[in-house]
């Protein structure tokens, strides 16, 4: 992709690897037994997702893509933009969004705020059946206890996956149209795409 150039290039990939990284966290608490990723790792990684997408979502401000992309009435060039990216880069992207979402859907219902003390594995929840209100404690095994810890923290890494992955559909979008100030398909390295201008 030639529109890819200096920070472009450096961002994108940037952004990519992160995305990468965020994914094989969230595949790893799908394996058996209690092994875990450091949630010092995972929480490094939600929280780099904020400031790399703030400065793809500035350059796609500063280029024009934003403009040309985004508002009323530019859905349909969102659209088709995503439609003339390279075959790789779709592929990409849609198996990115499926494993965020399976990543979603499997860790929404048992995320528990699990916890482990000198007592035991439990979670706490606000009983608001109770007169008055108060913190009720459930018991969990030590199995459970891993299993909730694991849906925690697939969530956390399918969040910023996909942060992540829009940051970089931003980043390519801003370097499409900083190459030209009308955007355009990025150019594949084997040949280039069908090259629309929209004005």
């Amino acid at each position: 992709m030639r529109e890819l150039t200096d920070s472009y290039r450096v961002h994108f990939g940037l952004v990519l690897v992160l995305c990468g990284v965020d994914l094989l966290c969230m595949a790893s608490t799908w394996l058996p037994g209690e092994g875990i990723v450091p949630k010092r790792l995972v929480v490094g990684l939600f929280v780099s997702s904020f400031p790399v997408f703030a400065v793809a979502l500035i350059r796609s401000f500063t280029s024009g893509a934003a403009a040309q992309l985004m508002g009323r009435g530019n859905a349909d060039r969102l659209f088709r933009y995503a439609l003339l990216l390279p075959p790789t880069l779709k592929l990409a992207y849609a198996f990115i969004i499926c494993l965020a979402v399976l990543g979603f859907a499997t860790g929404a219902g048992t995320a528990e705020d699990a916890q482990a003390d000198a007592s035991g594995y439990y979670y706490t929840y606000w009983d608001k059946t109770a007169h008055p209100q108060h913190s009720a404690r459930v018991e969990l095994t030590e199995s459970e206890y891993y299993e909730a810890l694991k849906s925690q923290l697939r969530i956390f890494c399918a969040a910023p996956a996909m942060v992540h992955a829009l940051g970089s559909f931003f980043v390519l979008a801003s370097a499409s149209a900083a190459a030209g100030r009308t955007l355009t398909a990025p150019e594949c390295s084997y040949g280039s795409a069908e090259r629309p201008r929209w004005s």
